[in-house]
């Protein structure tokens, strides 16, 4: 059977697809397959000493992957689902993509911060480019403790 990917980089907005990826995987007998990726930018100038640093931050990277990896598989067992999982290094939307690709995924599923269009603007939006370069389903998943946006309320409003 094809698995359920979830992309996690263990922040609040990321809970809501844990409860997603892990409720889905158990309903649909599917595997699940948690997957975080581990950035770290290189910047194009360098100088004497920033080999140590590239390996402190890519040391602090590892260690929060496998943290956000961990919990995540605590919480399926929890739930009695099995979970495989998966420290992926790169781009992130690349990375996930081309794992999704890899492992024939049902389906991919990750949270949303939530941010307006200046911050995405400004740091981009992995959400809204794996939602573009999937190669399969995606589902974003939005945390319901999140307030609406400013914007988002009046179109509710607009529409009803």
């Amino acid at each position: 059977m094809q698995p359920i990917i979830l992309a996690s980089d263990g922040s609040p907005a990321s809970a809501a697809a844990t409860r997603e990826a892990i409720a889905l995987a158990a309903e649909l007998h599917a595997p699940l397959v948690a997957v975080c990726v581990e950035h770290v930018s290189i910047p194009s100038y360098g100088y004497y000493g920033y080999s140590e640093i590239y390996l402190e931050l890519h040391k602090s990277e590892r260690e929060h992957a496998e943290q956000v990896l961990e919990k995540i598989a605590a919480a399926a067992g929890a739930a009695g689902v099995e979970c495989e999982t998966v420290s992926l290094e790169g781009r992130v939307v690349d990375e996930i993509c081309r794992f999704a690709a890899e492992r024939n995924a049902a389906m991919l599923v990750l949270g949303a911060h939530g941010w307006g269009a200046l911050h995405r603007v400004v740091f981009g939006s992995v959400s809204q480019g794996v939602l573009h370069e999937a190669p399969c389903p995606v589902l974003i998943a939005r945390s319901l403790d999140e307030p609406l946006r400013e914007e988002t309320a009046a179109q509710v409003t607009a529409s009803a």
